[in-house]
């Protein structure tokens, strides 16, 4: 093995990702410019050894994206705007619909109009079933919506969605070992949560088992904020730990070739137990690939084995490396192999007779403290080389994870092995009493875990706001000098020019975020509600019910935690929501019918309307106006505003030089006649008051 293979399998992923991801025009240029840096890097003898790996693995990957989306992704998108009868299967991720007595999830469809067929489809509203249940019934196909979870669907194999007609026929259940494998697996969950508190016992059931269908949402929203969410996840971490209680034996079993089939074998079963995610996969593969290693008498080498399974993932599915969990997973372990090369090199420096027999208390001490500086910096760089993909995929982040890492990390271990404990003596006869006395000594750990999560996610900076672009920038600077520094040899310089380098972007940063205002639509589709938020206070012109105000409070949490200043209920019939935590609450339904000014915020004015027909909120920063309604409000006068955040009806007393809504196709689109129109799922605006209006997240379908 050698790290040529390495080289391969990232430029293989990297070029799927880049080809299935950019717009052709850019694929082409991107192309263009690898070919010409591979042609000058291959005039220099030096270069050629290194390149040529490099420029097969972004060839094949390139022609086997293409192959992919000519062979498997087109044949399957052809069928959209069909109405089909077929045969289907329900899938493991079924789950509860908006309907009553309905399901949604992914449909495997294995005849198609009398047709045998095997297409997996994703379905909004389908009659309630069990996973591995198989009816018939009528289909409508079509195309996924381009939105930021289409590639997430792709990655998964499904192309198409489905919408269900009627003709509901149940047929015998699939008795496939994928299913089979589903209820095994929900069974074990139900005996280790068994005597267990239900918090506590689906905490046990994702780390142990991959079923998430216990977990609690407060328990994510603890785990994601304090940055571990990794724990609840099956990953490379629970498998190594796993795979670790059957290398006990140190070296002397480490080459015997029937110990490593059994591992082998064992590995297989656990990977396809827990439903075999991305991560598992990735996980997966590298031990196996090191087992092979083993019996092949050869050295395992963790980078080499991370791009082979790089390689061997993308090729079922080229859309593969689109999924988050993969690029979450491999950025991870880059970074921990980052922080192990950097530990290596410390020890090279600050300890150049680490191999000579111990000089004293100094020695052992500067060693031990060596020892606490790596871990931490290994977790630190592991949070770094993730943070580019949580900035991408709009998720938030935050500064407790490292010490969430270091302080729950290690706990993992005995939360696995006292989880097997419990299914050991579940499955015994006569071990009742052993089950139950175990469950509550797992309990006991689990409830310590769960209190240092909880204390980590309440740290001031546990919730931060990032530019997402801007963050990026910093990001990519602070990496090329990493490189810089790393091929002049210098790496004790970049320390100190890396901390000169933050601490400049943060200053600047601070200084181009003050006083700019963020304005986000939030909520149901066609009646959102509007955040708005400058300078660490935010107002909300409040529209919807529970719901919306759930996805406020969700979107606050994400974008920094703002102070809740002030709230704008441009609801007609009010429903009661409790608003007591906020300092100003402005109710239009309760005002009379004329126009009355209010302060929001500092920096933030607000002028209200309410008629027998709507409501209508315009709030003032600085020369800006930013307009929300509800209903068709009638106004003496035309309201003019430089931004209308529309909901499903645009009043007629709105003239606005810009408009977004978070619907894609809104009902009064044919009758609009103005300038400018942005639309998505969560459309956002950035506004420097007396500058610039920046529009993110949304398309511009109408623009004149």
């Amino acid at each position: 093995m050698t790290r040529k293979l390495a080289g391969f399998g990232f430029a293989f992923a990297m070029a799927e990702l880049a080809a299935v991801c950019l717009p052709p025009l850019a694929v082409l240029l991107t192309a263009a410019f690898v070919i010409l840096a591979w042609i000058w890097l291959g005039l220099r003898k030096s270069g050629r050894v290194i390149t040529a790996p490099v420029f097969l693995g972004i060839l094949a990957g390139s022609v086997w994206a293409l192959l992919f989306q000519v062979l498997v992704v087109q044949p399957q998108t052809a069928l959209a705007g069909r109405t089909v009868t077929a045969q289907v299967v329900v899938q493991t991720d079924a789950e509860a619909s908006y309907q009553d007595g309905s399901l949604r999830g992914t449909l495997q469809l294995t005849e198609l109009d009398g047709t045998p067929c095997n297409i997996k489809v994703s379905c909004s509203s389908f009659p309630a079933s069990e996973p591995g249940d198989r009816f018939a019934a009528t289909f409508t196909l079509q195309e996924i919506l381009s939105d930021r979870y289409r590639q997430s669907w792709f990655a998964d194999g499904v192309y198409l969605e489905a919408e269900y007609e009627g003709d509901y026929t149940p047929l015998n259940p699939s008795e496939a070992w994928v299913f089979r494998l589903y209820r095994l697996r929900q069974a074990l969950s139900h005996q280790l949560c068994l005597w267990m508190p239900n918090e506590l016992g689906g905490m046990e059931a994702a780390m142990l088992l991959g079923d998430k269908s216990r977990l609690s949402q407060m328990v994510e929203e603890n785990f994601r904020t304090a940055g571990v969410s990794h724990l609840l996840a099956i990953s490379g971490l629970h498998l190594a730990l796993l795979c670790g209680l059957f290398s006990a034996g140190g070296t002397r079993w480490r080459f015997f070739r029937p110990y490593l089939a059994v591992q082998a074998v064992l590995t297989l079963f656990y990977m396809a137990l827990t439903g075999l995610s991305v991560s598992v996969l990735r996980a997966g593969t590298i031990y196996l690939i090191t087992l092979l290693g083993y019996a092949l008498l050869q050295p395992p080498d963790l980078l080499t084995s991370l791009g082979m399974a790089a390689v061997l993932i993308g090729l079922p599915n080229a859309y593969a490396p689109c999924d988050l969990g993969f690029q979450l997973s491999f950025c991870g372990v880059l970074g921990v192999q980052l922080g192990a090369a950097l530990a290596r090199w410390q020890r090279r420096k600050l300890l150049p007779d680490e191999e000579e027999p111990e000089k004293g208390w100094r020695h052992r001490g500067g060693r031990w403290l060596l020892r606490c500086l790596e871990a931490v910096e290994t977790t630190a760089l592991a949070s770094l080389a993730t943070l580019p993909v949580l900035l991408v995929h709009s998720l938030s982040t935050g500064a407790a994870s490292v010490p969430a890492n270091l302080l729950t990390v290690w706990m993992l271990r005995p939360a696995l092995i006292l989880g097997l404990l419990v299914l050991l003596a579940a499955a015994l006869p006569g071990l009742g009493p052993l089950q139950h006395l175990l469950s509550l000594v797992l309990s006991v750990w689990l409830s310590w875990m769960y209190g240092l999560v909880r204390w980590c996610a309440e740290l001031p900076l546990a919730r931060l706001y990032l530019p997402r672009r801007y963050t990026l920038l910093v990001w990519c600077v602070l990496a090329a000098l990493g490189l810089l520094f790393w091929i002049r040899k210098r790496l004790a310089w970049y320390l100190p020019s890396a901390v000169v380098c933050l601490v400049l972007a943060v200053i600047m940063g601070v200084s181009l975020q003050t006083g700019v205002v963020r304005v986000l639509l939030v909520g149901t589709a066609g009646n959102a509600c509007t955040v708005l938020i400058r300078d660490g206070q935010a107002v909300v012109l409040f529209r919807g019910g529970a719901a919306n105000l759930h996805a406020v409070e969700d979107c606050l949490a994400e974008n920094g935690a703002p102070e809740w200043r002030a709230v704008v209920d441009l609801r007609q019939e009010p429903d009661g929501l409790d608003f007591s935590g906020v300092a100003t609450v402005i109710t239009l339904s309760q005002l009379p019918k004329t126009t009355v000014s209010a302060t929001l915020a500092q920096g933030m004015t607000a002028e209200c309307f309410s008629s027998s027909t709507g409501t209508l909120c315009v709030v003032q920063v600085g020369p800006c106006r930013i307009g929300a309604a509800a209903g068709q409000p009638q106004t003496p006068t035309q309201v003019q505003v430089d931004l209308f955040c529309a909901a499903g009806s645009l009043p007629d007393c709105i003239a606005a030089d810009a408009v977004i809504t978070n619907t894609l196709s809104p009902r009064w689109l044919a009758d609009w006649s103005g300038s400018f129109l942005y639309a998505g799922e969560e459309p956002a605006a950035m506004i420097r008051p007396g500058k610039s209006v920046t529009f993110e997240e949304g398309k511009a379908i109408a623009v004149q």
